[in-house]
């Protein structure tokens, strides 16, 4: 069975939509028959490298919020990650473009270290307050995950899996995704939004057995 996300590493969202997938197949029982494949979404496909604002202030401005409104949501945000072991500090964010992390996402998609790398941007960016578009930054995730030199530096320092980014969002497009974490089974059942553990595991477990049936009654 697979499952593909439609994410960005700068979405707390995300984060935590990926950890209750991660809860709910904890108790699925076919998991290991899973495979997941992240694909690439921007919040902001224009943001600069750099964006010259806290979280705080981004987020008040875009939404005509007041600081004590979004601090209260912060909160509220950090004590779910903590449910899920997820670790937010917002007020370590930097905010800048997420396109090469996107990229550098691509190239190691399907491969034993793809899935350490993408869950290696969340953290840097959520826990340690690291920018995403810092290519030194990007280094030493993909390092760390296990991602060859030659990699790296083939991403970063040219513009290879562009066409594969703007893939994953014109697929977003034509899915009608506005938001993300979208998740969709097998091609055909979407999971929108961080939906709760139980939630993802009542959708997998359908999912699973339809899936099962119609392989049965296939000639």
């Amino acid at each position: 069975m697979e499952i593909e996300i439609w994410s960005d590493f700068a979405c707390p969202w995300c984060a935590l939509g990926l950890a209750r997938l991660d809860a709910a197949r904890a108790r699925f029982e076919h998991t290991d028959r899973i495979t997941v494949v992240h694909r690439a979404f921007e919040l902001d496909p224009r943001a600069p490298a750099r964006r010259p604002l806290t979280m705080e202030q981004a987020v008040a401005t875009k939404y005509g919020l007041s600081p004590e409104h979004v601090r209260s949501g912060h909160e509220r945000m950090t004590a779910m990650g903590r449910e899920v072991g997820v670790t937010f500090d917002f007020g370590r964010i930097q905010l800048g473009s997420t396109f090469d992390a996107h990229r550098l996402a691509v190239a190691v998609r399907r491969t034993p270290v793809g899935d350490p790398f993408v869950r290696g941007l969340f953290t840097a960016h959520f826990a340690e307050g690291r920018l995403l578009s810092d290519h030194e930054v990007l280094t030493a995730v993909a390092r760390r995950a296990g991602v060859d030199r030659a990699t790296v530096e083939h991403v970063l320092e040219g513009d290879a899996f562009v066409d594969d980014v703007r893939a994953d969002e014109a697929m977003a497009r034509e899915l009608g995704v506005t938001g993300v974490p979208y998740f969709v089974i097998n091609g055909k059942w979407a999971i929108p939004g961080a939906q709760d553990s139980d939630t993802m595991l009542l959708v997998l477990r359908r999912a699973w057995e339809r899936t099962e049936r119609t392989e049965a009654t296939t000639p």
